[in-house]
């Protein structure tokens, strides 16, 4: 015979709702620590303030434990957990729960015609005295589930796995809401506003206000954007027997050394290496942190319309599972960090300029692209589990976001001021930025997914976008990043952008060759334009010296000198300081620095600041800056690339109010590292 069950199924007294007492406290100071009185301290989701005191204290609470909104389900769920009855309601419904023996006699029930939203639950444990299986239904308006409890000796229990009632509607049922997701935002006369994430209603949060910012220059701690993954180089396509030396750019250790973090390699139509040195290998002992990633020129000849490595050419479709797999198998043999799917889907090597000659290569239109990534991410999960995708690797970055090719930016005495760039998909539309008017130019076939736009195609096809981890791009040509769209995922970036490949290349501006710091601050604004512009969470070189013509595509070295480039070393006022982790942080009110005044900045996660200025002027110049938002450093220590020195180190500079005074030297690269 059972005992009798007791139940409480009610929302007040013996049910564990969602009901949570808040307390929130904290301290409220500006950026040098000072407490901020009469600051309004604000829970967001509950409606609930505090204004704090001359200690600059707050506390936000709410005694009666009442249902937070911020926690309500996002889903109606029942289940049985470790004995307890867990019910989610998200919106007031008809609840019922009976208990049965395994006879059929009903042992209890308890209904109710509208319960209202929230978490409860039921330890079935403290309430069964007997040793013998248990039937428990219970139903959340039409949902239905069945649940069979067998209590066992020393407080053990045992349950089967729950049986849908044929009645219960909504589909797949999604997991409960866990945690709190509400913001404390803060508002104090003379302070910017502060918002802060809570994810639980009962802590200690403490809260820095920067001061308003007005009409400067202010770098944003509290603004942060993209995580930076490192800066890198490439190894592939190079002449054998050529090497790199690994430890002077993949160290910190050593008068030139770089600091570089990422490899790329290459992969060929036959499925292995593109003479990629055959010691690459070792810069995984010289640095056991980097992330070595991969790319793809062309698929075999026989795979592609033009039965051509070279000259471009589509992949045939029948063809994509195979390629696909190939490309997995090298990315698992070679144990990358990540794979690029194409290198260059936008561009068809051939001899007319502003093309240098026949190479492998191959294009994808729009369309294609989104449908071979679909085809790949499978098989990337199956074959090479934990490589990240990379696509699309445009040539152009322009490209990832429009149909537009770039023009007029060619060398000086280039015909018509220069080149317009390889269009071989036909879309016949030109400029160096995006706008409606240079769009409406575009052919119709171009616009229908004929063209490039990679971006927008891969972003409006949900499984081609869930297929992409990385969004792969190149600076060429336009010489310049593009700001992720308004119109993809709501205008906020949702996956990490790697500028893979960069250089000056015959028939652009800075093609070279040259070692001069003209050169080398060109080289920076690319860098700026990459992390500041379009949130690059990378940014590589394309080769270590140049190869095959005497040009600008090698970072150190050009044929028939052996002096390093001045563009290696504003390259490094960026890799040695901003590093893998740092967050990049707004800057905002560029607009009043001087022309060709360029800013970045990062942060990491013990407070250090870096500023990198880029000065591209032939006279110095003064700028103030404001630091924001965070806890402003007392100094910073100057490093200075110029005509006559690299990474000269020169005497700390103070900050001031929260201000960083300098002036930069003509023509110059200028890192700022807090100290």
């Amino acid at each position: 015979m059972f005992y009798r069950i007791m139940l409480f199924l009610t929302f007040v007294a013996a049910i564990t709702a969602n009901a949570q007492t808040i307390n929130l406290h904290g301290k409220v100071t500006n950026s040098s620590g000072a407490a901020v009185a009469n600051a309004i301290v604000e829970l967001v989701n509950e409606g609930i303030k505090d204004t704090t005191g001359a200690d600059g204290m707050y506390l936000i609470t709410d005694a009666t434990g009442v249902i937070a909104r911020s926690l309500l389900p996002q889903t109606e769920k029942i289940a049985l957990v470790k004995g307890v009855l867990k019910l989610a309601l998200t919106k007031s419904s008809p609840v019922k729960v009976e208990i049965f023996d395994v006879s059929g006699n009903l042992l209890k029930k308890e209904a109710y015609q509208n319960h209202s939203a929230g978490y409860y639950s039921l330890n079935i444990a403290e309430h069964a005295r007997a040793s013998k299986m248990l039937v428990i239904h219970a139903s959340i308006g039409k949902q239905i589930k069945t649940f069979r409890y067998l209590p066992l000796q020393n407080g053990q229990y045992a349950t089967n796995s729950s049986v849908d009632g044929a009645a219960t509607v909504g589909g797949k049922l999604a997991k409960m809401a866990a945690a709190v997701n509400d913001t404390l935002k803060v508002t104090a006369d003379g302070y910017a506003v502060n918002k802060k994430p809570v994810t639980s209603y009962n802590q200690e949060v403490n809260i820095t206000l920067a001061p308003e910012v007005g009409d400067v220059v202010a770098v944003r701690l509290d603004q942060e954007k993209q995580t930076f993954q490192g800066f890198g180089i490439n190894a592939t396509i190079m002449p054998g027997g050529k090497s790199l030396p690994w430890s002077q750019l993949y160290t910190l250790q050593g008068q030139n050394a770089l600091g570089l973090s990422i490899l790329r390699i290459g992969m060929s139509e036959n499925f292995d290496h593109r003479d990629v040195p055959s010691d690459w290998t070792t810069v995984r002992s010289v640095n056991p942190d980097v992330k070595v990633i991969g790319s793809c020129w062309s698929a075999p000849k026989e795979w592609k319309d033009n039965n051509d490595v070279n000259g471009g050419g589509h992949l045939f479709p029948d063809r994509y599972d195979d390629w696909a797999t190939k490309i997995a198998d090298y990315a698992k043999k070679y144990n990358l960090y990540a794979m690029g799917v194409a290198n260059e889907a936008d561009f068809a090597s051939g001899t007319e300029p502003p093309r240098t000659g026949h190479y492998p290569s191959m294009v994808y239109t729009g369309k294609e692209m989104a449908e071979f990534v679909k085809v790949a991410g499978p098989i990337y999960k199956q074959r090479a589990p934990g490589v990240k995708l990379i696509a699309p690797e445009a040539s152009l970055w322009i490209h990832v976001w429009s149909n537009l090719s770039p023009t007029g930016v060619g060398v000086p005495g280039a015909p018509n001021g220069g080149y317009k760039s390889v269009d071989p998909l036909g879309c016949g539309c030109w400029s160096n930025d995006i706008t409606e008017a240079a769009m409406a130019q575009c052919a119709a076939k171009c616009n229908n997914g004929d063209g490039y736009d990679y971006g927008h195609w891969l972003a409006k096809d949900e499984d081609a976008w869930n297929a992409i981890d990385i969004l792969g791009v190149h600076e060429y040509e336009s010489q310049k990043a593009y700001a992720w769209p308004d119109d993809v995922t709501g205008g906020k970036r949702t996956k990490e952008i790697w500028q893979t490949e960069m250089s000056g290349v015959m028939y652009w501006p800075e093609q070279g060759p040259n070692i001069t710091i003209e050169n080398g601050v060109a080289v920076a604004r690319w860098i700026q334009s990459g992390l500041m512009v379009g949130e690059a969470s990378a940014w590589c070189y394309w080769w270590y010296e140049s190869y095959y013509a005497n040009d600008n595509e090698g970072l150190a070295i050009i044929q028939n000198n052996n002096q390093i480039a001045k563009r290696y070393y504003t390259f490094g006022n960026y890799s040695r300081y901003i590093r893998p982790g740092h967050k990049i942080v707004n800057i905002t009110g560029t607009d009043k620095l001087p022309a060709k005044v360029l800013l970045t900045a990062s942060k990491d996660d013990a407070g250090n600041v870096v500023i990198v200025a880029v000065n591209e002027t032939t006279s110095a110049q003064s700028v103030e800056v404001a630091i924001t938002g965070g806890t402003v450093p007392p100094s910073f220590k100057p490093i200075v690339t110029n005509g006559s020195a690299n990474w000269s180190e020169k005497s700390k500079v103070p900050t001031a109010n929260g201000v960083l005074s300098v002036e930069l030297e003509k023509m110059s690269v200028t890192t700022f590292v807090s100290e």
